[in-house]
């Protein structure tokens, strides 16, 4: 299954504005996509970041058939979200 993989921060207050947004979109993406958020202050969210040389959250990776595929800087709408997702 094709994965996104939402990059956030406890401390980021437009990661925190953008979550539920993410969370819409991918919910009606379920069958398609797995959705997966990673905080950067664990250790996972944090080799995820330097794996991807990601530099700002939230940040949006785009997983397809284990290959990254786009990688989004900054929140979007959702719109812009779900027309990625489709």
């Amino acid at each position: 299954m094709n994965q996104v993989i939402r990059l956030t921060a406890t401390w980021c207050g437009p990661c925190k504005a953008y979550a539920p947004t993410f969370e819409a979109a991918t919910l009606d993406a379920s069958d398609r996509w797995e959705a997966i958020t990673l905080d950067i202050d664990s250790d996972e969210g944090r080799e995820m970041m330097i794996a991807n040389n990601i530099r700002s959250v939230p940040t949006t990776l785009f997983m397809e058939f284990g290959q990254e595929t786009k990688t989004v800087v900054g929140a979007m709408s959702q719109a812009d979200l779900e027309d990625l997702l489709t």
